[in-house]
């Protein structure tokens, strides 16, 4: 294989990785956003349950959006384009998560076990690398073991190929930690090969575990506290045990932290994947669920703008997370049937827009 198609297979498997992040956001905010924002009082201790696992799946989702961050990032380093202003490059739901159909099917749901629990499988450790070291990617399985495939197939790369070449992108498309919000970790440019998996590392690390889910700890801070915070893996995982990680724990062994309160049944009974055109018959809910397409459409026009060579706006995007908070909130709050089911945002691309060339 030419320098030229490896560069382009790397190119490809890394706007698959993006795909991959961004699949993610939408399950995890939509089950955060369905959570009663005052669930009841445990009886023992008066704790107000349901806050809890509402801010474990709030960061988690910040981080899976450094992780597209730093995935684009890759991709840019090597001469390539992110696409996000195509209806063809965004996910809807259901959906299954990686490119070989593999994993579990990812739906659009409210927070509940059985939820709780395909999160937990979205971000499971693999059991065995091997058969895709240098191999087809695309057949992985898991996140954890697509990513170690992309690894080995990027040192591959760098084994036989001058820096120049491998990575030949423009540095002012980096997304840097003065463009990044700083929540969920640091965004860092990616220019050669020790920064490339770096972001590798990170992105597997965050997800499934240091040590590929074997301890829990991820090796990165918790801002304020000086203690190490736990990979997705396990962060989902204490919520269906009740129970927090210490980053020594590990896999297997059940968690030694404090008592993490939750309470499944306050929660809104959102429709499961819900789509504006399943509302048509109620205009105003239909109205308003358009209108929140709307927005995600706007917020991830400014994502490919931020990682097509205008970095700053990715700051200009917090705004519209916000908003897109709000709206969905108040859609989890309306009845549509008499089933007691409420409205939900559907996170649809809708508008076609053309993608700016760029010279490889």
């Amino acid at each position: 294989m030419s320098m030229e198609s490896e560069r382009d297979e790397l190119r490809s498997l890394m706007a698959q990785a993006i795909r991959i992040e961004l699949t993610t956001i939408p399950p995890y905010a939509t089950a955060a956003y369905t959570i009663c924002e005052v669930g009841q009082y445990d009886r023992i201790a008066p704790t107000e349950v349901n806050a809890e696992p509402l801010e474990v799946i709030r960061q988690v989702m910040i981080e899976e959006m450094l992780h597209m961050t730093l995935a684009a990032n890759i991709l840019n380093a090597l001469g390539g384009s992110v696409i996000l202003n195509q209806p063809s490059a965004i996910p809807s739901y259901p959906c299954r998560l990686l490119p070989s159909g593999k994993g579990p099917e990812v739906r659009l749901r409210r927070f509940s076990r059985d939820q709780v629990r395909v999160f937990r499988e979205i971000e499971r450790a693999p059991v065995n690398f091997d058969k895709l070291s240098n191999g087809d990617c695309l057949r992985a399985e898991t996140i954890g073991g697509f990513y170690h495939c992309v690894r080995e197939k990027l040192r591959a790369l760098c084994r036989t190929h001058r820096p120049d070449q491998v990575f030949c992108g423009d540095p002012a498309w980096q997304v840097g930690a003065e463009h990044y919000w700083g929540a969920g970790g640091q965004a860092f440019a990616v220019t050669d090969e020790a920064s490339a998996l770096r972001a590798i590392d990170m992105i597997v690390d965050e997800g499934e575990g240091a040590d590929l889910g074997g301890r829990a700890g991820d090796g990165d801070p918790v801002p304020g506290t000086g203690e190490e915070d736990v990979a997705h893996f396990f962060k989902f995982n204490e919520i269906l045990l009740s129970r927090y990680y210490r980053a020594d724990d590990h896999l297997g062994s059940p968690p030694t932290g404090a008592d993490l309160a939750v309470d499944w049944s306050a929660v809104h009974p959102m429709r499961d994947d819900p789509r504006a055109e399943d509302f048509a018959h109620l205009p105003e809910v239909h109205a308003r669920m358009l209108a929140f397409d709307q927005l995600y459409t706007g917020f991830l026009l400014a994502l490919h703008e931020a990682f097509n060579g205008r970095p700053e706006r990715l700051r200009e995007a917090v705004p519209v997370m916000i908003k897109l908070r709000h709206e969905a909130m108040a859609l989890v709050r309306i009845p549509v049937n008499d089933q007691g089911e409420t409205a939900g945002p559907g996170w649809t691309f809708r508008p076609i827009y053309s993608t700016p060339e760029r010279a490889s």
